[in-house]
């Protein structure tokens, strides 16, 4: 079945069932990266639970579960490729829910036995919650604007008082859709709720993400093959991977690649302001550098990518093709680059220039309306929607392209979308409503436990966080030269060897 048919199925046939093929599901996101379940060298494993988790209609567990243990494939195939043992790979379901959303749980990731602090959304009116505002035309919407910037534009396009009154009285004097092209010429996040049935017609659908695969990887150019040597401690020792990354998937990303030994260096803004809880559970591992717009600044950029192996990213829409940072701009001047983007709609088609976050991707795509009614949408009960599995595939597909560079050569592109891999959560199956509220916590197999937990000492003070949940028979993962570096306090300039 395509995945039009795949949707149709799911929504149209609630489950009243906990089975469900883990085997087969993983070996179709591994098809997409070109690899299979057998590439660990051992066998993959899913045990200790299995969904509904939590009380909410879709396969949150599994989708993590699948996700995690793929890139742990992945992994331990770079692992042989490099003179490391086979392994066997081990995903308990509910630790997968507990990495994959336990950063909102605030318990799991804490410095001095603190939770993270709230301060940059204290008081934003655009993150009450629910997140479901009420339009003139007696639609919902999600106006999601939860950084400075955005929150700004969004008052300023509404043209109202920073309060959750002021703003939900200004969206109420809009039409849903009048509301939502008017915040995607200012760039700022709102988007209409929306029927799976109502968003299967949209073009951005039909033109873009019913045929855009789960991961995306492109050969843009070749290049001569660039091996990796035996000999290691770590999967991807001696790799390099420079970040433009922020909020969680495009962050996961370098975090992954940082668990398994890679030299990963994010770079922000001077200007740039991060929300505590996101950094805290996906910076971890990466170092954190500053470089702004200047000719100096951008000279020390093209220094780094010269050295690296994958550039990711997930900024704002448009902003690599203003900076001349598209892949087929950079692999001219870096032949042999494999970038990675985390997207919100997909690469093309009339929302391509659409900002958001995975909350919009589950607004579009029917997740909110599926949870409730298209009248009454719903939140499932925890965050993110998709956003960690999102990096997660992100990752499986940056280790498939140095794999294929490594044989082949070879200049590459990953590419991900939030909305995509909503789609695929709904394929997965949607539970019959009462079956999921039932079935949550009733029994062991249906009831979250406890994630495995790490403590390190870092700048910042004693970092608690959780680790990937993965277990593999021998290969360590997250032996991380820096846990949790201080925004922008490490140069911009990759560590020596030797």
């Amino acid at each position: 079945m395509n995945l039009t048919e795949r949707l149709n199925q799911a929504v149209g046939n609630p489950i009243s069932s906990d089975a469900f093929d883990f085997g087969g599901h993983l070996g179709e996101v591994l098809k997409e990266a070109g690899l299979t379940a057998g590439d660990c060298g051992g066998v993959v494993a899913f045990t200790g639970g299995v969904d509904p988790l939590v009380s909410a209609r879709f396969r949150f567990g599994s989708a993590a579960a699948l996700a995690l243990a793929g890139k742990g494939v992945a992994a331990s195939a770079i692992w042989q490729d490099r003179g490391g043992e086979p392994q066997d790979v081990t995903m308990d379901v509910r630790k997968a829910f507990r990495r994959f959303a336990g950063f909102a749980d605030g318990k799991w990731e804490l410095v001095n036995g603190r939770p993270p602090s709230d301060k940059w959304n204290k008081r934003n009116p655009f993150v009450d919650m629910p997140f479901f505002r009420r339009t003139k035309d007696g639609r919902s919407v999600v106006p999601l604007n939860v950084y400075p910037g955005l929150r700004s534009r969004a008052l300023a396009l509404l043209n109202c008082p920073d309060s959750s009154e002021a703003v939900n009285s200004a969206i109420a004097e809009w039409d849903a859709d009048d509301l939502e092209e008017a915040a995607a010429e200012a760039g700022v996040v709102v988007a209409k709720v929306r029927s799976s049935e109502q968003f299967l017609t949209e073009a951005q659908y039909t033109e873009v993400l019913a045929d855009l695969p789960l991961i995306d990887i492109e050969k843009i150019s070749d290049s001569e093959p660039a091996p990796l040597s035996n000999g290691v401690k770590q999967p991807l020792d001696g790799v390099r991977a420079l970040g433009m990354s922020h909020v969680i998937a495009g962050s996961g990303i370098g975090r992954d690649l940082a668990s398994f030994g890679a030299d990963v260096l994010n770079i922000w803004r001077p200007d740039n302001v991060e929300i505590q809880s996101f950094y805290w559970d996906t910076q971890v591992g990466m170092r954190s550098a500053y470089l702004d717009e200047s000719e100096p600044d951008r000279l020390r950029l093209d220094r780094l990518l010269a050295g690296a192996d994958v550039f990711f990213s997930n900024r704002h829409p448009g902003y690599l093709a203003q900076q001349g940072l598209e892949a087929e701009e950079l692999c001219v001047r870096h032949p042999g680059l494999i970038q990675t983007e985390v997207l919100l709609h997909g690469p093309s088609g009339p929302w391509k220039l659409r900002p958001g976050f995975d909350e919009i991707g589950a607004a579009v795509s029917g997740i909110f309306a599926l949870e409730g009614t298209l009248e009454h949408p719903r939140q499932p009960p925890m965050l993110p929607i998709v956003d960690n599995v999102v990096g997660w595939l992100g990752t499986i597909g940056t280790l498939a392209a140095l794999r294929r560079r490594a044989r082949e050569g070879g200049s590459y592109r990953v590419r991900v979308s939030l909305t995509r891999t909503c789609l695929w959560l709904m394929s997965l199956g949607v539970f019959d409503r009462d079956f999921a509220q039932g079935a949550a916590g009733s029994t062991s197999e249906h009831t979250l436990i406890d994630p495995d937990l790490f403590i390190a000492q870092t700048p910042l003070g004693t970092y608690q966080g959780m680790t990937d949940q993965l277990q593999f028979s021998s290969l360590r993962q997250g032996d991380f030269a820096t846990v949790l570096s201080p925004m922008g306090a490490d140069e911009p300039a990759w560590r020596t060897t030797g």
